[in-house]
């Protein structure tokens, strides 16, 4: 203890000796530090914050795993496991677009998305006018109904008395049924919802186009879930091996399987796209002071420049794009692609 406490004295009394130096080695490390905790911070609230759902540890997101790599499902894989499984409480499906809303001076592209009837019952979402879609919206002819979130309410004009009334998205007739609450609802990167309405040419298993969440019933878990459905998916893919396909080709079908994972931090692009830096070992990522120099602040955005997965060539290469200052990271979920 004696020796350790000598040594600090000295160390102050060569860092008073040497004021520049000390000030320039105080200002790395806090620069350093200061630069690792904030990209900690994104990469946190980007990979691994849990969205604000109730019971998120419940949601979890079903993919087709074809060739070990995930990939989107199609209607006919989505409409079996709902019929199948017995490991949800609910499962819905969506898919994300663009819309035509007319508005009262001129028409406008809005961000949308079609889901199936539950889709915001599923998440906890709560609705500020109306309510979600009931089943029967989800059947061709039915479906022409749309929710709004209180945002696109707002740019509306807030009309207290929406509901029942119709806007004109696509150039077709859509009667309003909800408005969706502040809060959760204001994270999603959309701003109106239509019903998935499968159309018999849709409902088969090559194209894969939909996204599909789950909400686990008490008790189950990831593990369970995943090996209850992976349990269902030979019988599904011997079922819907398309006739024509070659021996090579069916066997390559038939290996495919379906696999469960969280859906506790929502689905996020920015999520997706940058899912390899977990891959790169990022837990033990040491940020150099070359780092900082890469923090680029332009109006209204924060970029971290970096190399892109198909062009790192070192197992620390972390970067991100267009992380918006205004707007906390990670909260496309859901509807989000």
């Amino acid at each position: 203890m004696t020796r350790l406490l000598q040594n600090l004295r000295y160390g102050l009394r060569v860092l008073r000796k040497n004021a520049g130096f000390t000030a320039v080695a105080v200002m790395t490390l806090a620069l350093g530090i200061g630069a690792t905790t904030a990209i900690y911070s994104v990469l946190y609230a980007t990979f691994l914050a849990p969205m604000p759902y109730p019971n998120p540890e419940q949601l979890v997101i079903v993919w087709s795993k074809i060739n070990g790599e995930r990939n989107g499902v199609s209607a006919g894989d989505f409409l079996d496991w709902k019929r199948q499984s017995t490991a949800f409480q609910e499962l819905n499906a969506w898919n994300d677009g663009t819309f035509n809303l007319a508005g009262a001076e001129r028409p406008e592209h809005v961000p949308g998305q079609m889901t199936t009837p539950g889709w915001y019952r599923m998440q906890g979402i709560h609705f500020f006018l109306g309510r979600d879609f009931v089943p029967e919206e989800g059947e061709t002819g039915k479906d022409r109904v749309v929710i709004l979130t209180r945002h696109l309410w707002e740019k509306l004009g807030s009309n207290q008395n929406i509901i029942g009334q119709q806007l004109r998205i696509n150039s077709e007739p859509y009667t309003v049924v909800g408005v969706l609450s502040s809060g959760l609802a204001d994270r999603l990167p959309v701003d109106l919802s239509v019903p998935l309405a499968f159309r018999p040419e849709q409902i088969n298993h090559n194209f894969r186009w939909l996204l599909v969440m789950g909400r686990l019933k008490p008790g189950w878990t990831i593990e369970r879930a995943n090996a209850q459905i992976q349990t269902v998916s030979p019988a599904i893919m011997r079922e819907t091996l398309p006739p024509s396909y070659r021996a090579d080709t069916a066997k390559g079908y038939l290996a495919n399987k379906l696999n469960v994972t969280s859906g506790a931090t929502g689905v996020s692009q920015l999520r997706q796209q940058y899912d390899f830096v977990w891959a790169y070992n990022v837990p033990s990522l040491n940020v150099p002071l070359s780092t900082v120099g890469r923090l680029v602040f332009t109006t209204g955005k924060l970029n971290i420049f970096g190399m892109r997965k198909e062009d790192a060539s070192s197992a620390h290469a972390v970067m991100f794009r267009s992380f918006l200052q205004s707007q906390p990271v990670g909260m496309e979920t859901g509807g989000g692609n």
